[in-house]
């Protein structure tokens, strides 16, 4: 192989690929998925063996189990190399099935403000720099498509909520100017007197907060627990579904509170505290991104399951697994947000561990 190649490929698995490398990478592997058919089969498996055996002498100092099995998980690049996509999946299947996942597409941003009396806007529909006035409260449709709520009158704040759909995200500016990006199926809520005394709301699923230095504390509930801060940046993943939430911090300080034990743990900037059965296990050192919000699906020794999960709120989908054995099988990597379906599902596939049928929108994993 090229050594120039292999270095372009090895960066772009590793995260370190400029815009401009990632865009030429992407760019090959949709030129050579347009025309699976004009590619011998026998230059595929050879790509296959050869890159198989390349990828495994770069990591193999990081061997903790096969090579092949976690960089096939961990890299949209073995989909390249290998070919795994086109040897299987154009072969096995059928045309309607093809046309099935290729009419999945991603996420978009929309949502829907409830008031307190009880009206509904959907926000995906107004128009940039369009208002709303009501009670005490201006909503502004930004052109970056996202909203901004104001406070227009002495009054304090009427409860609100703003909920994404699966399939939706959306950007909330807050009235004490605090960014809030709220991520798919999930629901935020304004509690009453929002930046009176303090800054108070609840949150169910997840979100990136970006929040304005003030003496009021900025105080996020959730179904476990309650993150006090000040001024900061952090995300919260706490999805019903889910039985850990997860809060990760990236400048600032937070404090959080278990519900129910009442334990409390100071966090500092790349802390993330995981709440699982009433337990704040800390972590440090993380990884100062958010994957989300970066626009990308990063892994680190998920399990299909929790990954399955992500991709199915953020594609709209139901997801089966044939076999419950499958769920804790765990991955390393990343794949962008914004991808068909179609690239994910040759990822994943490339990975010789799943295997996956459309019906509608259920996917199904074997």
């Amino acid at each position: 192989m090229d050594p120039n190649l292999q270095d372009l490929l090895k960066r772009y698995n590793e995260g370190s690929a400029s815009p401009e490398e990632k865009r030429q990478v992407e760019a090959w592997y949709l030129s050579i998925g347009e025309k699976p058919q004009l590619i011998d089969q026998e230059i595929l498996l050879a790509h296959f063996s050869e890159g198989k055996h390349e990828i495994q002498q770069l990591y193999k100092t990081k061997r903790i189990r096969p090579v092949w099995k976690n960089i096939a998980a961990a890299a949209v690049v073995l989909v390249f190399i290998a070919g795994a996509y086109f040897m299987r999946g154009v072969d096995t299947a059928s045309d309607s099935q093809l046309v099935a996942k290729d009419s999945i597409q991603p996420g978009e941003e929309t949502a829907i403000f409830s008031m307190a009396n009880g009206e509904e806007l959907d926000l995906k529909a107004m128009v940039a720099g369009a208002t709303l006035h009501q009670g005490g409260v201006e909503i502004v449709k930004l052109a970056t498509g996202g909203i901004q709520i104001n406070q227009t009158g002495a009054d304090e704040l009427q409860p609100s909520t703003i909920k994404t759909p699966k399939g939706g995200e959306f950007d909330i500016t807050l009235p004490d100017g605090s960014l809030v990006k709220l991520n798919a199926d999930s629901e935020l809520k304004l509690l009453a007197g929002y930046n009176k005394a303090d800054r108070r709301i609840d949150l169910s699923g997840e979100a990136f907060f970006d929040v304005q230095k003030s003496s009021k504390p900025f105080v996020v509930r959730t179904a476990k627990q309650k993150v006090t801060v000040l001024g900061t940046q952090f995300n919260i993943k706490a999805y019903a579904s889910e039985l850990e939430t997860t809060t990760k911090l990236l400048r600032g300080s937070v404090k959080v509170s278990s519900n129910v034990s009442g334990k409390e743990v100071l966090m500092k900037p790349g802390d993330q505290i995981v709440n699982k059965n009433d337990e704040l296990l800390l972590s440090s050192k993380e990884k100062q991104q958010i994957d989300w919000v970066d626009k990308e699906f990063v892994f680190n020794e998920k399990t299909a399951e929790e990954l399955m999960n992500d991709i199915a709120r953020w594609y709209n989908l139901e997801v089966e697994f044939e076999n419950d054995e499958l769920k804790t099988k765990r991955f390393t990597g990343r794949i962008e947000r914004y991808s068909k379906l179609t690239k994910v599902i040759a990822v994943l596939e490339a990975t010789e561990v799943l295997n996956f049928e459309i019906e509608g929108r259920k996917i199904i994993v074997k």
